[in-house]
């Protein structure tokens, strides 16, 4: 196998790999498709530390009264520094019907199901034209 024809292997495993990624996250957001959906008030931001420990990031917590009337408090599923939102603020908190507690802000995981998606396509793009020149040249 030549080198090219080895890019083009490792650059389709990849891209493979990101779309399955934008798979699975879009399997996990099936159950907020036909659930509940709310206003939520952030009452705290939440931290922990960047990967290399020298910095903060941060999240939302916020805290809603779902449609059964359980009052549920959850913490934002992405960390970002600066924090995307303040105290007092209110957001749109989406839930499985009979799991409120399993809530998240709405829309949190759309960015991250739209860029594995784009790298996947991508990546697996440019991994069919590599893969094309090296197998046509033998």
């Amino acid at each position: 196998m030549t080198g090219l024809q080895f890019t083009a292997l490792f650059l389709l495993l990849m891209g493979g790999g990101f779309l399955a990624g934008a798979g699975y996250l879009f399997w996990r957001s099936r159950p907020f498709q036909h659930g509940m959906e709310c206003p939520a008030t952030v009452i705290d931001i939440a931290s922990r530390p960047d990967e290399d420990g020298r910095s903060e990031l941060y999240a939302p917590v916020v805290r809603f009264v779902a449609h059964n009337g359980q009052e549920v408090t959850i913490t934002g599923a992405v960390f970002s520094r600066p924090c995307s939102y303040e105290i007092g603020q209110t957001v749109t908190v989406e839930y499985p019907a009979q799991a409120p507690e399993q809530g998240r802000i709405k829309g949190e995981d759309r960015l991250m199901r739209t860029a594995f998606g784009i790298t996947g396509g991508v990546i697996t793009a440019i991994g069919l034209i590599v893969g094309l020149i090296a197998f046509s040249n033998g």
